[in-house]
């Protein structure tokens, strides 16, 4: 028998080696966080900051909608009694100040931008999906430790014979190491995110960066108008919310909001919204007479969509 027959490890050893190596390699990749590709990592970071943004929206909104049901009901109290004393005078103030305050902040926050993510921001969280996942193996083999301290050595030799048995039974089929899909869940949320952005993609977001915060705010509440006043010379009282995000997005505008969320859009435009009723349907809606009051004016249509009243004078 030769040097090199004896110096060759036996088949099971050899086995159970390479069982071992293949777990170890698989171990490696996940507790390392590189089954999660950088798109799922990226679309993550923007998505909490579109949440954190939303937030913000909401809770300056409420905060302005409360400041100004407070305003409001103390200067109807000012109207019915012909003026405040001075402590209510004083709340008044403070109501206003607020208002004004969080709709300025309304106006700076402005629409959620997709902005560039830096790398490191990536691999930090990256990094704390690793330490997260090395502190979830780590719990069985502090486990193992603890129960052949605690109890028995049996334990410890039970755990390491499971052990051997696995990698003997793994042997030569090395794990694939696979990167998860992004789930359909993110992908829906992060769906205006562009990757790979090209030269004539990147025009228009230099155009949305640089245009006035409040022009999309005018612009609505002139579509609104318009179609509040038309509603209202069909004898309706006013137009549901969902009906007037259909007609934008028919027009390509808002094609992100949900009939859910556009209500809380049309209020940080300054308009009123409350739950109406509309054909026998109810739900949010602008109504004609708060339109009036939030206006101080009547709502008006555009020329084009004025009746011409001449003929049916002309015929009386």
């Amino acid at each position: 028998m030769s040097d090199e027959t004896l110096n060759r490890p036996a088949p099971l050893i050899s086995r159970t080696a390479n069982g071992a190596g293949h777990f170890a390699v698989a171990l490696a990749h996940w507790a390392g966080g590189h089954t999660i590709s950088e798109e799922e990592l990226l679309r993550r970071i923007v998505k909490a900051r579109a949440d954190k943004h939303t937030e913000a929206v909401e809770e300056h909104q409420r905060e302005a909608r409360r400041a100004h049901r407070k305003a409001t009901k103390l200067r109807r109290i000012a109207a019915e009694d012909g003026g405040l004393v001075p402590a209510a005078q004083s709340d008044l103030d403070a109501a206003e100040h607020t208002a004004r305050r969080h709709e300025l902040a309304l106006v700076a926050l402005g629409d959620f931008e997709i902005r560039d993510v830096d790398p490191g921001q990536i691999r930090h969280r990256r990094h704390r999906i690793a330490a997260a996942r090395c502190a979830l193996l780590a719990v069985p083999l502090t486990g193992v430790v603890v129960g052949s301290w605690m109890l028995d050595g049996i334990v410890f030799l039970l755990s390491t014979g499971g052990a051997v048995a696995a990698c003997c039974i793994r042997g030569n089929r090395p794990f694939e190491r696979t990167v998860r899909p992004v789930p359909a869940e993110l992908l829906a949320d992060t769906a205006r995110l562009a990757l790979e952005p090209t030269e004539d993609e990147e025009e228009p977001v230099e155009e949305i960066e640089t245009a006035d915060l409040g022009a999309w705010r005018q612009t609505l509440r002139l579509f609104v108008e318009h179609a509040v006043a038309a509603a209202h010379l069909e004898r309706k009282g006013g137009v549901l919310a969902g009906d007037l995000l259909q007609r934008l997005q028919a027009s390509g505008l808002f094609l992100d909001r949900t009939p859910d969320a556009f209500p809380a859009v049309l209020r940080s435009a300054d308009i009123p919204v409350k739950k109406i009723s509309v054909d026998g349907v109810k739900a949010l809606g602008v109504q004609y007479t708060d339109l009036t009051a939030a206006l101080k004016r009547l709502p008006q249509l555009p020329v084009h969509l004025v009746p011409d009243l001449t003929q049916k004078t002309g015929e009386s």
